[in-house]
């Protein structure tokens, strides 16, 4: 059976790089690569694991841009003010 949303939700965050304790960079790439692999995933071919699979990790790169780096220590003075609209924009 395909999983819930709960079940996915639950998976994507059990991210062990959802601690902020690492450079904003690093956390700025990760959102990235999350993004980027969900949509390769979800224009894939085998659509049922694929689409669940591209949820995860849009949920991660969401959770990431909208929770995380926010939070982080660094977010004030590690981007611009522009870098800081730009992920306002996303929320």
């Amino acid at each position: 059976r395909p999983a819930t949303i709960s079940e996915l939700a639950a998976i994507a965050q059990s991210d062990p790089d959802a601690t902020n304790k690492l450079e904003l960079k690093h956390y700025l790439k990760r959102a990235e690569t999350h993004r980027k692999t969900g949509q390769a995933l979800g224009g894939s071919v085998d659509v049922g694991l694929d689409l669940e699979r591209a949820f995860i990790e849009y949920a991660r790169a969401a959770t990431l841009i909208l929770e995380q780096i926010p939070n982080h220590r660094d977010y004030g003075t590690g981007l611009t003010t522009d870098q800081r609209n730009n992920l306002t924009l996303v929320s």
